[in-house]
Formats: structure tokens, C-alpha cells, sequence
């Protein structure tokens, strides 16, 4: 879908962001909002992860054939884009805690992540060298997932 459109990135975050609700689901025998907010993280942490790596890469995949944000929309688009969608993530990340299944441990985490992720996907309109600041957000969005799970395993089940 790559090389007609660039929903491909939309259309391939769907079985990316399944293994969690499929989880939730099997754990317990109901679709629930705890399961659609999982899905919705790994969802909406995708769309900023690929297109950081769309960003610095964006000559691979013109040579390529492949569509991507930048090489179409533009990086302003792409970069507000990312904007948006760590900022939903942000926000989904944190509704754990008001439907019960996280406490506020996991809370304190979310939000410190959060802001850091925010704040440096933010960063990304005035960086001066658009491709290493892509860089390094894709890889702090490895770190921030990485983290915001160690968090969510580490407060299950604590106290709201």
C-alpha cells in the first residue's frame, strides 16, 4: 500500500496495535475499554515512531517508490503530525488510571514520560537539523514505550 498512499502507515498500525487487545480479550473474555486504550497506545505511539524514521529517510524511500508523509505533505505536515499524535498518545497512556486499572504510581510515570515525549516531539518544528532530531525521537520513542510498559507491569494491581 506503500507505493499508492500514505494511509498506508495509518492501515498498518491496526495489527501493530492488536496484540494488547487480543491479550486484554483472552485475559478477560471481553473487549474492554482497559484493552482499547492498550491498543489505542500502541496505536497512536506508532504514527510519531515511523514518521521520525520517514523523516531521516525520506531519500530511501523516494528512491524506493514508497509514499511517505514528508516526501509528499511536506516536513511542517509531518512534524505537526507527529505533534498530534504524541500528544493523543499522552493523553491515552494516562486514561489507564481513571478506568482502574492503573494507580498512581503508574500515573506519576505516565506523565513524567509523557511530558518528556511531548515536550521533545514538540522540539522537532525548531530543530535546526530535522533529520538527527528524527532520529533521536525515534529512538527515544523506544525508550518511552519501553518504559511506559515497565510502568504499567510494575503498577499492576497497586492501589489507585
Amino acid at each position: 500500500m506503500k507505493r499508492w498512499s500514505i494511509l498506508a502507515l495509518w492501515v498498518g498500525a491496526v495489527p501493530g496495535a492488536m496484540p494488547p487487545l487480543l491479550g486484554w480479550t483472552a485475559a478477560t473474555a471481553e473487549v474492554g475499554a482497559g484493552g482499547l486504550v492498550l491498543f489505542g497506545i500502541l496505536f497512536f505511539w506508532q504514527i510519531p515512531h515511523f514518521l521520525a524514521i520517514s523523516i531521516f529517510r525520506r531519500e530511501d524511500y523516494a528512491r524506493a517508490g514508497l509514499l511517505v508523509m514528508p516526501n509528499t505533505l511536506g516536513a511542517r505536515v509531518t512534524e505537526r503530525m507527529i505533534v498530534r499524535f504524541s500528544f493523543a498518545l499522552v493523553v491515552l497512556s494516562l486514561l489507564l488510571v481513571p478506568l482502574g486499572v492503573e494507580g498512581r504510581g503508574y500515573l506519576v510515570a505516565a506523565a513524567v514520560l509523557g511530558a518528556l515525549f511531548f515536550a521533545y516531539s514538540c522540539y522537532g518544528a525548531h530543530a535546526k537539523d530535522a533529520d538527527r532530531w528524527a532520529r533521536s525521537l525515534f529512538a527515544s520513542s523506544i525508550v518511552y514505550l519501553v518504559l511506559l510498559f515497565v510502568a504499567l507491569v510494575a503498577g499492576h494491581g497497586s492501589p489507585a
